[in-house]
């Protein structure tokens, strides 16, 4: 059981500065990123979004992988062996994009935990409310944070959907490796 500490985070530093940088989000592997996080019921769960990365840092997703994870009502962890397991399948041109969770209510926002399960501060980390099953407009009430001046900073739903584009659909490689 999570206790208090867990889910409390200060308020960050200073404000967030909206990044020149793109991440564009093929339509159909936000469908199947949301698959994957419904699948698991009524436990949070975690996903990473892989791809190709300009000079400039902007990303175009390809791949889409769900590790082996405990899952909770509360919380998901993803081992050092899980990951290891899972890069074992992603191209060597790739490059993490984004790690994807749950969260079992309407609440995006980062908790203690959350900061510490991010695994780089390169990439972005995007939470989906109620397991997973929203069906809004992209990307309102979804929680797209990125690293800036030491904090994980919640975007607005206007710097969320020029930070995160949803595009055409392009071929994606989706791998669920959790059973």
């Amino acid at each position: 059981m999570m206790d208090y500490d867990e889910f409390f985070r200060p308020m960050p530093f200073c404000a967030y500065k909206p990044s020149d940088r793109r991440l564009h989000l093929p339509a159909n592997a936000l469908e199947i990123t949301l698959g994957y996080l419904r699948c698991v019921g009524s436990h949070e769960s975690c996903v990473f979004w892989y791809g190709h990365r300009t000079e400039l840092g902007d990303g175009e997703v390809a791949a889409i992988f769900a590790p082996q994870q405990r899952m909770t009502w509360g919380n998901y962890d993803v081992s050092a062996a899980a990951m290891s397991h899972m890069l074992g399948h992603v191209k060597d041109d790739w490059r993490p994009l984004a790690q994807i969770h749950s969260h079992p209510g309407k609440m995006v926002e980062h908790s203690s935990y959350d900061d510490q399960m991010v695994s780089s501060r390169r990439i972005l980390s995007i939470v989906f409310p109620f397991y997973g099953r929203w069906n809004g407009l992209w990307p309102n009430h979804i929680g797209v944070h990125e690293w800036q001046e030491n904090y994980w900073h919640l975007l607005s739903d206007v710097d969320a959907s020029k930070r995160v584009q949803l595009s055409e659909s392009a071929p994606i490689v989706a791998k669920d490796l959790r059973s």
